[in-house]
């Protein structure tokens, strides 16, 4: 079933890279304690999201948090938020956490993403 209320979302200063290491590589460090931090390690790949560093020269993608927490059994929390953006020409990746959704987009299509959100009456701080 689709989420049929607005969502409340929050755009973070942070600056983030999405980085692609070997499957085998050792588990980095977090830079610091705030901001965003996410690893996952699949059969192919492991996929870091962290701080993008002054040295970093690829893409850089900026984090909208969604207020949660929302129970496991809501559905539609992101579908919610990826379809305008979608429909707005916006790539996202997506990183969850146990409280709630945070859905990046480059750095370049922030405040793309901001208009296709609002205009469907999420509300963004």
């Amino acid at each position: 079933m689709a989420l049929s209320r607005r969502l409340r979302l929050m755009a973070h200063p942070w600056r983030l890279a999405v980085e692609r290491l070997p499957r085998d590589a050792a588990l980095p460090l977090p830079s610091s304690q705030d901001g965003l931090f996410a690893v996952v390690r699949t059969q192919e790949s492991l996929t870091v999201v962290r701080e993008a560093d002054e040295a970093f020269t690829g893409t850089v993608w900026r984090a909208l948090e969604v207020a949660g927490p929302f129970p496991f059994s809501e559905s539609g929390v992101l579908a919610a938020v990826a379809g305008p953006l979608a429909e707005a020409g916006v790539s996202i990746f997506a990183v969850n956490s146990y409280e709630t959704e945070y859905v990046l987009v480059q750095e370049p299509d922030l405040e793309r993403a901001r208009t296709a959100l609002e205009q469907v009456g999420h509300l963004l701080a």
